[in-house]
């Protein structure tokens, strides 16, 4: 190892420390470390990329999305001449991966779509598949193209939809069926929906869509149980 690798090596210790901090919600704690390592790496393009990613991904974490998603475009702008060497691929499909993701969560769906619909062409892992068919089946579903929505909803299920995602996944897989009228498979997802966890839409939102869609099945009984409860909820 060189005297010029030194600083570098003590820049991955560091952030390796900023990680472990991220996961344990020290969220102040991990930006001081991620800026002091990027102090050791000026002057390494690939290295502070690296390090103003894990930045921006702290923002995201703390959910200040909105800053988050300015320091990833950022991270495109200043590190240009760089995405455009092969080293940077890694680091170039993250960024623009998290970019896509919050924009979701922001609901800047139109923005979201084109980085998504670019991400089906990155080398992802299984969990980090299922993640981007789940937006992508939200994000056309908000544009009412119900048959797409379908498509990435079903791929996201045959990869297996993680645990954060599972409420919303079903509640929107729930409603894309709905709107494509196929009531039975749509009152199985909101079934699951309520058993999936507390995160995500509403129980009065579950509920109602439970309501409606044994309505249209023909069990009207069990409709007005659900719509009461639904009731009962939003009082």
């Amino acid at each position: 190892m060189t005297d010029g690798d030194e600083p570098l090596k003590r820049a991955a210790l560091l952030l390796e420390d900023a990680g472990r901090c991220q996961e344990q919600g020290r969220v102040e704690d991990a930006e001081k470390l991620i800026a002091e390592a990027k102090n050791l790496a000026a002057g390494n393009p690939q290295a502070c990329a690296e390090i103003d990613l894990l930045h921006a991904i702290s923002l995201l974490k703390a959910n200040n999305r909105e800053e988050g998603v300015r320091n990833l475009s950022e991270i495109l702008a200043e590190y240009a001449d760089w995405f455009k060497t092969p080293d940077s691929r890694d680091v170039y499909e993250m960024v623009q991966l998290q970019r896509a993701f919050s924009l979701v969560h922001l609901e800047r769906n139109e923005e979201a779509l084109p980085l998504l619909e670019e991400a089906l062409s990155f080398q992802l892992e299984r969990a980090a598949q299922s993640d981007l068919h789940c937006h992508l089946g939200r994000c056309y579903h908000e544009r009412s193209q119900y048959s797409q929505a379908k498509e990435h909803f079903e791929r996201a299920d045959a990869l297996g939809v993680g645990d954060d995602w599972r409420p919303a996944f079903h509640y929107y897989f729930g409603y894309t069926l709905y709107e494509l009228k196929d009531f039975q498979r749509a009152k199985r997802q909101f079934i699951l929906c309520l058993q999936s966890g507390d995160s995500g839409p509403p129980a009065s939102m579950r509920y109602a869509m439970l309501a409606e869609t044994s309505r249209k099945v023909g069990e009207h009984s069990e409709a007005r149980l659900y719509e009461e409860k639904a009731k009962s909820l939003r009082r």
